[in-house]
């Protein structure tokens, strides 16, 4: 726990999530429960899709992509801008997934407002 609260937690977490549910107790009660609902759902999905356009930002998807010599360049100014492909997919490809903390807490937000929106629902 001492790892998530130093390394994964932001502080806005559980305001959002107290909101959230605030917000789903009120709408239980009147006739905007499925309106409700339908937006809770959707923006627990938003938070999920920053969640994987964050991972994917940190992937090195792009990286190794080949150069061409540019105009004018001479061949010793392009082999050191080159990129060793060795080291690229040893190292950049082989790394593990970058799962930090805004990973973390939009999918956090992100389940417990699929779920807010599941129960009101039910």
């Amino acid at each position: 726990m001492k790892f998530v609260k130093e390394n994964l937690w932001l502080p806005w977490t559980p305001i959002i999530i107290a909101v959230a549910l605030i917000v789903s107790s009120i709408s239980c009660l009147n006739k905007y429960r499925l309106p409700c609902s339908n937006f809770l759902f959707m923006l627990g999905l938003f938070c999920l899709c920053i969640m994987m356009v964050d991972i994917l930002l940190h992937a090195h998807l792009m990286a190794g992509w080949f150069q061409k010599q540019r105009k004018g360049e001479s061949d010793e100014d392009f082999k050191k801008r080159k990129i060793d492909i060795r080291k690229v997919a040893s190292e950049k490809k082989n790394e593990p997934i970058h799962f930090k903390k805004l990973s973390f807490n939009c999918t956090l937000i992100g389940v417990i407002l699929i779920l807010i929106a599941i129960t009101m629902t039910i």
